[in-house]
This record gives structure tokens, sequence and C-alpha cells, in this order.
């Protein structure tokens, strides 16, 4: 369907004076007055479904917050308690979480065979307490033979006397350090 002149002029009149009204300054000849206005109009709807999904998203922001209106005593001791509940379940989680990570990771490290070998040989902590330093920063063990000379041979010993054997254990590694 197209215009006839007239409504033509109407429009491009319409037009001009309206773009006046915002500033604009047209002569209602000017060939970008239709297409200006079809600009408008589509601003002008596109303002208007704004507003409207404005309005929409705030009445669903509203239903979303609940404003919580207590009549009596037990429904708000009822509320606190729920969110009492909801933290005291929180809390066991997270102590579950970290508390099978600690034992995950003893698991792995072997924390705990280390800690059963450190309770669990007093013979060894005895042992231990008797290891001696020669001037050259190496460690030994002297064993005193009992009777039958029942010391299986040692890859690094030396007998010092008829009943002591002196077993050499490594370096102190203070003296590692220092060659």
């Amino acid at each position: 369907m197209s215009m006839t002149p007239q409504e033509q002029q109407d429009l491009r009149n319409y037009c001009a004076s309206l773009l006046k009204d915002y500033g604009f300054h047209f002569s209602p000849e000017d060939p970008v007055i239709p297409a200006l206005y079809v600009i408008h109009k589509e601003t002008e709807s596109n303002l208007k479904a704004q507003r409207m999904l404005t309005t929409e998203f705030r009445d669903a922001l509203d239903k979303v917050k609940p404003q919580f209106h207590f009549h009596d005593g037990e429904s708000a001791w009822k509320f606190q308690l729920s969110g009492l509940i909801k933290w005291a379940i929180s809390v066991v989680a997270v102590l579950v979480a970290m508390g099978t990570g600690v034992w995950q990771w003893s698991r792995v490290h072997d924390v705990d065979a280390a800690r059963q070998i450190l309770d669990y040989s007093p013979r060894v902590n005895a042992l231990l307490k008797c290891v001696k330093r020669t001037d050259a920063g190496l460690l030994f063990l002297d064993f005193t033979v009992q009777q039958g000379d029942s010391i299986a041979p040692f890859l690094e010993y030396e007998r010092i006397n008829k009943k002591t054997v002196r077993v050499y254990l490594g370096m102190d590694s203070t003296e590692m350090i220092k060659r």
C-alpha cells in the first residue's frame, strides 16, 4: 500500500515537528526524515519493552526475597532453630572433610607407621642412645661380645679388643657439610 503525496507530506511535516521538539532542525523536504521517524518509533517501542521487562523483573525479585512475619514466638523460635541446624550441618560436613583429608594424608605419608616405630621400639631408642662419634665424624656403636663370640660378621666393623666390636653406621650430616 503506497502513500499519496499528501500523506507523505503530512508525515514529513509531523516528523520535522517531532524532531524540532527534540532540538533537531530538518526541513520537511529532507529525505532523511522518514528514516529518522522509523528510528524514533523503534526506540520508543524498545523503551516500552524495557520498562515492561523491568517491572516483571522487579516483581520476580520481590517474590524471591520473601518477607517473614512471625505472629507468635513459636514460629520465630523454629525459624532460628532451622538456621542453627543448617550451620551445624555445614560445620560438621567441613570437619568431616578435613578429618578425612588429614587421615588420607597421614596414610599416604606413613605418619602412622613412623609413630608406631617411635612408640613401640624402646630397644631401638636405647640403641640410638649408645651411638658414638669418632674424631673424623663417623658414627659407630660398640658391641660387647657375650659368651661364645656370637656376633655375626658385619661389612664395616672393627674388632677393638677380644670382647668389643665397633660397627660403623655412617657419617654425621654436619661432618658431611663441612667437607
